[in-house]
């Protein structure tokens, strides 16, 4: 009981008590965290299957980041799904129609896919044989296209059986911004040499 009143004592002569108190609560609570960590870096360790120790290759997702010149390191690997049809369903480009002449920007292609019962797919594109696009199944928005005939290729693919099928659409592009505007050319009044 001694010790008890000579630590009450102690304390209440100290000047500033708040800071000590807030002290000795900081000192306290840094094993804790440590704990913490220690605790969730051996739960991680022990959910890491040997496969995934030796593994360097990280696991990252990027849709529709833009061309890509390796054709082969964007395709999406065919995943199991006995739910639904392992084909293509049904799929058109809507708009632009073939051979229309669009001056929209940005260009926005208009892909219908009725999926029904099919499996899920995702799609690449290019225009007039440039790099072809990551696969993904967002909307196609392509801005500040240059003027010039256009052929739009669409490959689409089935997630689950990784088939493909390639659509077509040709198309006139007329970018508002390369139109040269129409200036009238200076007049010059004839000019007479003298002596001729």
């Amino acid at each position: 009981m001694e010790k008890l009143k000579h630590a009450r004592t102690w304390i209440s002569n100290l000047p500033d008590k708040k800071r000590y108190f807030e002290f000795v609560t900081a000192l306290l609570s840094i094993p804790v965290l440590l704990t913490v960590f220690y605790i969730n870096y051996l739960s991680i360790q022990e959910k890491k299957t040997p496969q995934d120790k030796n593994s360097t290759t990280p696991t990252v997702v990027v849709v529709n980041s833009g061309n890509n010149d390796d054709d082969d390191n964007n395709d999406p690997a065919p995943t199991a799904s006995p739910e639904c049809i392992a084909e293509i369903g049904p799929v058109e480009i809507v708009s632009p129609e073939e051979d229309a002449t669009i001056d929209n920007n940005p260009l926005e292609i208009d892909i219908d896919y009725d999926q029904g019962d099919y499996c899920s797919v995702v799609w690449s594109y290019r225009i007039n044989n440039s790099s072809w696009s990551d696969y993904s199944d967002n909307d196609i928005l392509i801005y500040n296209l240059s003027s010039g005939n256009k052929t739009f290729e669409l490959r689409v693919k089935s997630i689950v059986s990784g088939k493909e099928k390639t659509l077509r659409r040709s198309f006139v592009y007329e970018n508002e911004e390369d139109i040269p505007t129409p200036t009238a050319a200076p007049t010059q009044a004839p000019t007479t040499t003298p002596g001729i």
